[in-house]
């Protein structure tokens, strides 16, 4: 847009009674001068007088609310001369200038004959036409010089040229000016086939049969209004009525033709089709600040991978694998993807077989955590740390994205959940170019590709080209995201990279933290109900306690309670007490930061180690979780991008595989919530007593430790009575509210 700045003087307007005045919108005419101003009449004679300052005008002007059509309002025999039926010259084709530029130049050599007082001529056919070699020649050589550095040729005088001709261009010149030499002879014509009312009825109804799905040809609808017309004609025969001419092949097609394309594009080929072709295109999303929009979707890979027997797939017994999706040889993935529309940066992935609400809520947890991890475990070049908290999530209306589930968690971090209507993917555009980029970027580059359909793939044998194991195609997909999509310019960026144009309007505007980890636990935990016993909570055999729990345990007649457990995490689990919410912590800290798969492997090479020792020594649980984090961390990472079945059958199965009899013995130094620690472990509070050095009623301070804090969205007391009917007994107390 031109930058316009108001000079301090303004100019004095005139305008004349003739003139077209639209203010606003509105049609007025001019009246008077006066002193403050121009006084503007609506056309329709009603209203109050419009009065502007030459000021005022001119604000007018700069911001389109002004306009001024001169002498629209003069009469006819006049108007026509500045404005010929309200069409401007310049907007006349190519050919049409050419012959009022041939017409002028005849004009201006019969004016200077003329004008010329030797010749004795005058404005008569007879006089003119002994002149009229000679002022063609004139007008050839007016044409010459009217352009010399013309390419193009101009239209030559005609041959044949008579001199009433010639008299009626210079009269119309004279009277109309230039417009008076262009003509509309490119509108003459009647170029439709001369049919009658009957005909065109008859081949109008056989024409309408082409705006079918089924999608008949051309040739069928001709054949058809063939068969209409001597069908007609048969009646008319035996009716003693005049017969109909059948149209020709081309008279068919161009009334195909002239049928409205949207209506045939619809009806031939749906809605999504014609809403792909003809839906208009605005200026799209105004998005300024990184995380403020963020669009995800899945997408079947285009390639074919191996279930190679290696590393972490090492680990996995075939009844895991079947659970995966990974017990054929070869399969075809689903990627869920999460990008900032902003910066058009990758801020999610996860590879799954299926996908699923598990899969959608693994993708927002991702968008909300540093993937520098999987960077570095794949090897990658540049850090992937753009991450936080969105404000708005788009996605699509697959059962499992509009499920309570994903529903609810979302709401539960204050993001706004949008849904993009049903077939409609230009609604969230950013992520579905980012899977065509993939498809035609990085899946060619790779063995096993599937191609979008068999005339692609041609002999192409996808199945034994198939090269690529899960652990390898998610290192792939990492490198591609972080070090070839990042740092490529961006046609969407105005050639910047989504690299850079992230760390450009992170420095602008920064982006929102993440939650803490105990939120993470409490939002995207598993949902399970276990039995709260003497040892506490055990999942996968791991012992979760707390003195809180040891009260509710001594208190409650119920004890199965709903907790939520982090596979990511399973250093602590929330379990609802009375209605309310608890982190109880495990009792050893060593499983702080380590995740249920890597736990399961660990327990796996004990049992396969001490397979005649009941009780196991806790020395030995650490060493084995330091060797497989060690010797397997970067498959450990990549599995990470992989969707891992963690319900309740398969967890039912590995505590019976592996935690059956398995106990572990020895402390740990200390335990955050609770100091007190014998070579037995910890020493945690009954009915009857307390924990020692404490009196019973002092025992709030450690109570409130583990208990939660206010998480947006869901409020949490900042305090917690741990007295023993408080925490057991009155559920009023502390309920689980909406803010």
């Amino acid at each position: 847009m031109i930058a316009v700045k108001p000079s301090p003087v303004q100019p004095k307007f005139s305008f004349s009674e003739y003139d077209g005045i639209t203010i606003g919108g509105q049609p007025f005419r001019y009246f008077e001068t006066r002193e403050n101003g121009h006084m503007f009449v609506r056309v329709a004679g009603e209203g109050v007088p419009q009065v502007m300052s030459n000021a005022e005008i001119s604000r007018y002007l700069t911001a389109g609310k002004f306009a001024c059509i001169p002498n629209r309002h003069q009469p006819e025999h006049l108007r026509d001369r500045i404005l010929p039926e309200g069409e401007l010259l310049s907007l006349k084709d190519t050919k049409s200038h050419k012959k009022a530029a041939m017409r002028l130049a005849v004009v201006r050599a019969t004016r200077e004959f003329l004008d010329d007082d030797s010749n004795n001529v005058c404005r008569t056919a007879t006089s003119i036409r002994p002149f009229l070699g000679a002022i063609k020649f004139r007008a050839g050589e007016i044409l010459d010089e009217s352009d010399p550095s013309q390419d193009s040729e101009t239209l030559p005088v005609p041959k044949k040229l008579g001199a009433k001709t010639v008299l009626e261009w210079e009269r119309k010149e004279r009277r109309f000016g230039l417009a008076g030499l262009y003509d509309r002879t490119s509108e003459r014509g009647n170029r439709d086939r001369r049919m009658t009312a009957d005909e065109l009825v008859i081949m109008g109804k056989v024409v309408g049969k082409y705006l079918d799905d089924q999608r008949p040809s051309q040739a069928i609808i001709f054949n058809e209004v063939k068969t209409a017309f001597l069908d007609e004609n048969d009646r008319r025969r035996a009716a003693g009525e005049p017969e109909i001419i059948c149209p020709s092949r081309e008279t068919v097609r161009q009334a195909i033709r002239k049928l409205n394309p949207f209506d045939v594009t619809l009806t031939r080929k749906g809605r999504e089709a014609a809403n792909r072709q003809f839906a208009p295109v605005g200026m799209g999303l105004h998005i300024t600040r990184p995380m403020q929009r963020v669009e995800f979707d899945e997408w079947e890979a285009d390639a074919i991978t191996l279930m190679a027997e290696g590393g972490l797939f090492h680990h996995l017994t075939n009844e895991e694998k079947k659970a995966l999706g990974l017990d054929k040889k070869t399969a075809r993935w689903w990627i869920t993807v999460a990008i900032c529309c902003a910066t058009r940066c990758i801020v999610g992935m996860v590879v799954s077989r299926q996908p699923n609400s598990q899969s959608a809520l693994r993708v927002i947890e991702m968008m909300m955590r540093d993937k520098g991890v999987w960077g570095d475990a794949c090897g990658a070049l540049t850090a992937w740390n753009q991450f936080g908290w969105p404000s708005v999530i788009v996605t699509d209306c697959a059962r499992y994205n509009i499920s309570s589930l994903v529903q609810a968690r979302v709401s539960d971090l204050g993001i706004t959940l949008q849904y993009c209507a049903a077939a409609n993917p230009e609604a969230k555009g950013t992520i579905e170019r980012v899977f065509g980029t993939f498809a035609t970027q990085l899946m060619p580059r790779l063995s096993g590709r599937t191609f979008r359909n068999t005339v692609e793939r041609g002999d192409y044998d996808s199945v034994k080209r198939a090269a690529l194991n899960p652990e390898e195609f998610c290192s792939v997909l990492v490198r591609y995201i972080v070090d070839v999509y990042h740092r490529t310019p961006h046609s969407g960026l105005n050639g910047e990279t989504p690299l850079d144009c992230w760390n450009r309007l992170v420095e602008k505007f920064g982006v929102q933290p993440p939650p803490d980890l105990g939120r993470r636990r409490l939002i995207f935990g598993h949902e399970r109900e276990r039995t709260v016993t003497r040892d506490g909570i055990t999942i996968l055999g791991i012992r979760y306690h707390s003195e809180v729990l040891a009260r509710f345990m001594t208190r409650a007649h119920e004890r199965k309670v709903s907790i939520r457990w982090y596979p990511e995490d399973i250093g602590a689990v929330w379990a609802e007490l009375n209605g309310r919410w608890f982190e109880i912590p495990a009792v050893f800290d060593r499983y702080q930061g380590v995740s249920a798969q890597e736990w399961v492997d660990a327990a796996a090479e004990i049992r396969a180690q001490n397979a005649r020792n009941a009780e196991v020594n806790f020395a030995v649980v650490r060493q084995a979780l330091d060797f497989i984090k060690a010797t397997n961390s970067a498959a450990m990472t990549g599995v990470g991008l992989i969707v891992e079945d963690w319900s309740e059958k398969r967890m039912e199965y590995e505590h019976d595989r592996l935690f059956i009899g398995f106990n572990t013995s020895e402390t740990e130094p200390e335990n955050p919530y609770d100091g007190d620690r014998d070579e037995w472990g910890t020493r945690l509070a009954t009915a009857d007593s307390t924990p020692s050095g404490e009196p019973a009623d002092e025992n709030h301070s450690s109570a409130e430790d583990s208990a939660s804090g206010k998480f947006g969205p869901i409020q949490f007391p900042d305090h917690q009575p741990v007295d023993g009917a408080d925490a057991a007994d009155d559920g009023d107390d502390w309920t689980l509210e909406d803010e």
